[in-house]
């Protein structure tokens, strides 16, 4: 009866408290361009752009996290955008410098925003970078990771979004949901084509 009990619990607690469905990850769906190769679950939802906005785009709500939170919704949305800058830091800078130009974001006092220099899975050099915020035209707080990498090959930088948005305004979602570990496993799969 305790071992029961305590597979039971296990079980409850993955679900309450990390990503909810790691088969996702089984079959990957590829994107290949001149300059980047991503890859993806297949079950995520990869949006069209017709050439506007991000050169790609991808829905994953209801994927690998809970779909709900405190009775809204948590939506997961993944963007692939160019960005224009000299090099690898001057892009980071303007990454992060664009957070707080938003009006609409509401910043926790006292948060830094989370940055860390990483190798991609080929040796090259980017930046992962995170902050947090409460979108008061959506009612909901955010989570957001960004990868920042240079391509000598396209002379620009690229920014790989992971955003997550839900109602809990004292962020635990992000840590009991290992959000970090989430962008990370898909910013892994990430190839710059040289």
């Amino acid at each position: 009866m305790n071992k029961l009990f305590t597979v039971l619990l296990a079980l409850l607690s993955i679900s309450a408290y990390g990503q909810v469905d790691q088969s996702i990850w089984d079959n990957l769906k590829t994107i290949s361009t001149e300059n980047y190769e991503i890859k993806f679950p297949s079950k995520w939802r990869h949006i069209p752009t017709g050439g506007q906005g991000p050169e790609q785009l991808l829905e994953a709500s209801g994927q690998a996290l809970p779909a709900v939170m405190n009775g809204s919704p948590v939506m997961v949305t993944i963007f692939f955008v160019k960005q224009d800058g000299k090099n690898l830091d001057d892009c980071k800078d303007k990454c992060l410098n664009g957070y707080r130009t938003n009006p609409d974001r509401e910043f926790p006092e006292r948060f830094i925003d989370g940055q860390e220099k990483i190798k991609l899975t080929q040796g090259e050099e980017a930046y992962m970078l995170n902050t947090r915020f409460y979108r008061k035209s959506k009612g909901l707080n955010q989570s957001r990771f960004d990868l920042v990498v240079y391509s000598d090959k396209a002379k620009a930088g690229y920014i790989y979004t992971v955003s997550i948005q839900y109602a809990d305004n004292s962020y635990k979602f992000e840590k009991e949901n290992n959000l970090a570990d989430f962008a990370r496993r898909l910013y892994s799969y990430l190839k710059l084509t040289v």
